[in-house]
């Protein structure tokens, strides 16, 4: 039954998306050109800034970057009013569970893990080690972090955590809402590598469409997903070395990481994927079939 409902949500996607049959060969889309050029919003960031993960924080309404040196920072959207936390260690991805708390949460790539981190006291409140589930080489383990929010989970949503290495996509339960202390690690499923791309370098959720958003920056790639890993749409992406991905609104953020030193550019006027009445439906296909996997 389970595999009947994969194959009925691929069938949906691909008539919604306007294919004509499944299995078709996708190649990219080019980069809009309407959204071009990028905007550089990172000039306030400390010198040699490593951008290696951005999100946007609703509540606040700030981005939220970290830097492979260890370091977390927050800015308004046009890049001002810069506030930098040293955290220690090689930070790959960040992303917000609950924009009503002061809890962010950090991608570390060696040893693969997600810290918490309260952005009101610049304090890190507790580790979950990841790797009895994935672990890369030093430099090629966890580099993609974000929360894919459901009201039918008990902790509120999984946390999707992008291996490097393989480009598999692990979905974690970490008990942050049923408790403010435990570090116990629920390991939900493994969504494979889809067509042998590796190299995730980060990824982006969002809700109000239901879509998964990830970008591959060997391949200079730029994909939209449902929950479940189906394949929507897919994009090249200008620049090179992209770590970090945010999107607000029509606004997306790609932040660079040359190994010396990095950007941050805002491209304008990106419109993702067209349809989000039908992809929010699919999504929630999505996170249902993930849902009954878990039960």
């Amino acid at each position: 039954m389970e595999h009947m409902e994969s194959c009925r949500l691929r069938i949906w996607l691909a008539v919604v998306c306007g294919l004509v049959a499944a299995p078709v060969a996708w190649s990219a889309n080019p980069f809009p050109p309407e959204a071009l050029p990028g905007v550089s919003v990172g000039g306030n960031l400390p010198a040699g800034y490593e951008t290696s993960g951005v999100v946007w924080h609703s509540r606040v309404q700030k981005l939220f970057l970290v830097s492979d040196g260890g370091t977390v920072s927050s800015m308004n959207a046009d890049g001002t009013g810069v506030t930098n936390w040293s955290v220690g260690g090689d930070l790959e991805g960040i992303t917000v569970a609950r924009p009503q708390s002061d809890l962010v949460y950090l991608g570390v790539e060696h040893p693969d893990s997600i810290r918490e981190f309260n952005i009101a006291t610049g304090q890190v409140t507790r580790t979950f080690d990841l790797t009895p589930w994935m672990t890369g080489p030093d430099n090629s383990g966890l580099e993609a972090l974000t929360f894919v929010p459901d009201a039918g989970n008990p902790e509120g949503g999984l946390f999707y955590a992008g291996l490097q290495a393989t480009g598999q996509i692990f979905a974690f339960q970490l008990p942050i809402l049923s408790s403010t202390t435990s570090t116990a690690v629920t390991h939900v499923r493994t969504i494979p590598a889809l067509d042998g791309v590796s190299d995730i370098s980060d990824m982006y959720y969002q809700a109000g469409q239901g879509v998964l958003y990830a970008i591959y920056d060997t391949a200079n790639l730029l994909r939209a997903m449902t929950p479940d890993g189906t394949l929507v749409k897919e994009w090249s992406i200008p620049g090179s070395d992209q770590e970090g991905l945010a999107l607000q609104g029509s606004d997306l953020y790609i932040g660079e990481d040359y190994g010396t030193g990095g950007n941050v550019l805002r491209y304008s006027n990106f419109v993702g994927v067209p349809e989000p009445a039908s992809l929010a439906v699919l999504a929630l296909g999505g996170v249902a079939i993930l849902r009954r996997r878990q039960g």
